[in-house]
């Protein structure tokens, strides 16, 4: 971890020998809240020329203006309509410091800034919770799909072999079960049963109250007697 001084002579000291990169971070400035709904990835971008500013600190607090130009070894950058008057009256434009302003409009002339920049776009928040909503009606509808097969499955294999019709291998359409061929035999003789008993009872009795009683045969030993 780095430790920094709190002297002022020797903060300017480390300001003045900074690296390329270390000067490219301090011109950095936050973008203001319309600039934040449209790049939600990204909070401070490097300041450029062609940008608009809005100054929020200081005697030119709340004016919107254009960068003019930038002043990297500094740390600095000068806008539009900001200046100061010397004592001779002559006016030179006004320094500000990037951590004094924020950005409002951005300069995407230069490709490389605005592929740059592409990259941190992202969608606004209501049209992040149309595709929230979406990928959740697709699962609930991948798993409704899934537990109708389960629930399809569980059916087939509860069903037993003898209750399954089968179908007949001639083309003749499905065989009965073998519980309903049961069933009717047992109806059929029963029906049997019922009708030839009546009239077996009823043809014998009439005819052997009409027919004239037989003579008894005599046995043979009375015959052999004689």
């Amino acid at each position: 971890m780095k430790h920094y001084s709190t002297q002022p002579r020797k903060q300017r000291l480390f300001g003045y020998n900074r690296n390329a990169h270390d000067r490219s971070r301090a011109m950095s400035a936050h973008l203001s809240d319309e600039l934040l709904k449209e790049y939600n990835r990204m909070r401070s971008l490097t300041v450029r020329k062609g940008d608009t500013v809005k100054v929020v600190r200081g005697a030119f607090k709340g004016q919107v203006a254009k960068v003019i130009k930038v002043f990297p070894r500094k740390g600095m950058i000068s806008i539009e309509e900001a200046t100061l008057t010397k004592a001779d009256n002559k006016k030179v434009a006004r320094m500000f410091r990037p951590s004094k302003v924020i950005l409002t409009k951005l300069d995407l002339s230069d490709p490389w800034r605005r592929e740059k920049l592409q990259k941190f776009k992202e969608s606004s928040a209501e049209e992040k919770r149309e595709e929230k909503a979406a990928e959740k009606a697709e699962k609930a509808a991948e798993k409704a799909e899934k537990a109708a097969e389960k629930a399809d499955k569980e059916e087939k294999a509860a069903e037993t072999p003898m209750d399954r019709p089968k179908a007949d291998p001639l083309g003749r359409g499905e065989r009965s079960s073998p519980s309903e061929k049961a069933e009717e035999p047992l109806e059929k003789k029963a029906e049997h049963k019922e009708a030839p008993k009546a009239e077996h009872k009823e043809a014998p009795k009439a005819e052997h109250k009409d027919a004239p009683k037989a003579e008894p045969k005599e046995s043979r030993s009375k015959e052999a007697s004689k």
